[in-house]
C-alpha cells in the first residue's frame, strides 16, 4: 500500500539507509469521537522512534528529545501533536481523523491543522458528552 511509504522517513530516494521509524499493524475497530461512532481503522501503525520532522509543516527538529520531555510533544512552529514512541496510531476510515490507539482505552484525537483552528475559534471539544 502506498500510504505506508508516507509513514516511513527512510522511504524516499534520498535517505535509503535510514532506520524504519514506523511499523504497519492490522486493522481494528475503535471509537471515533469525531464521527461519534464505532468505526474501522485500516491505516494503523506503531511508532518506533521519536519524530525528527514535523509531518505538517516539515520543520526538522535539532533535538527531538527536548520536545519529548513535555507531556504532549508538539511542533514549535505549527503546534502539530507529535507521535510518541511505542504507541499505536491510526486514521479513521470515515472522517480521516488521526487517533492515538491504546488497548482498553478510548482513542485519543490528535487534531490536524483544520481541527485545531476550529477548536481555537469555537472552543470546541471533540467529546460526545
Amino acid at each position: 500500500m502506498s500510504w505506508f511509504k508516507k509513514l516511513k522517513p527512510g522511504s524516499g530516494s534520498n535517505n535509503g539507509a535510514a532506520s524504519q521509524e514506523t511499523f504497519p499493524l492490522v486493522a481494528r475497530q475503535a471509537w471515533c469521537s469525531v464521527c461519534d461512532a464505532q468505526t474501522t481503522f485500516t491505516r494503523i501503525w506503531r511508532r518506533a522512534a521519536m519524530m525528527r520532522k514535523c509531518p505538517n509543516c516539515g520543520l526538522s527538529f535539532e533535538d527531538p528529545g527536548l520536545l519529548y520531555k513535555r507531556f504532549q510533544p508538539a511542533c514549535p512552529r505549527c503546534a502539530e501533536p507529535l507521535e510518541q514512541p511505542d504507541f499505536d496510531y491510526g486514521f479513521c476510515d470515515r472522517c480521516g481523523s488521526k487517533f492515538e490507539l491504546m488497548e482498553g482505552a478510548k482513542p485519543g484525537l490528535l487534531p490536524n491543522q483544520r481541527q485545531r483552528e476550529e477548536m481555537d475559534k469555537h472552543g470546541k471539544s471533540w467529546s460526545s458528552i
